[in-house]
């Protein structure tokens, strides 16, 4: 994996995380991780930006513990999402519009299919506590 994606990694294998209670870069990273797995170049209406979102948590956002509308209002504030006066319509803010900041924070996902990264990240997690697991019992006595 690459050296800019590790911290991307760490974010998706916890679990019940608030996005208020990380840092500003580390909240970046989960904003802009949620803000690629979005649709581009596309107007959606508040149920599909919900559906949207709702994706994302329940695949590589899943380590964040909010709900759909907490998120749709973290992202629109931090400047992730754009929504009209009226909050009916809603996108993705495209990459070019992006601050610079934003562009750099998101630039090691440019290409990667999120599902299936994060799929494998807590997978190969789950893998990893289990061989623990079965090391620690295989010391106990009458094992």
């Amino acid at each position: 994996m690459p050296d800019a994606l590790a911290p991307f990694a760490k974010l998706v294998v916890k679990h019940g995380v608030r996005p208020g209670l990380l840092d500003d870069a580390e909240r970046q990273r989960a904003l802009g991780l949620v803000w690629a797995g979005l649709p581009e170049s596309q107007v959606m209406s508040e149920p599909e930006v919900n559906v949207a979102i709702k994706a994302q948590l329940a695949g590589p956002a899943a380590f964040l513990d909010v709900d759909h509308v907490e998120l749709r209002r973290w992202l629109v504030d931090a400047g992730w999402l754009s929504r009209d006066g009226f909050g009916r319509a809603y996108s993705r803010v495209a990459e070019l519009a992006l601050t610079p900041a934003q562009a750099e924070t998101v630039a090691p996902l440019q290409g990667l299919v999120l599902q299936a990264w994060s799929a494998a990240l807590l997978q190969a997690r789950q893998a990893a506590r289990e061989a623990r697991r079965r090391a620690w019992t295989a010391t106990r006595p009458g094992a």
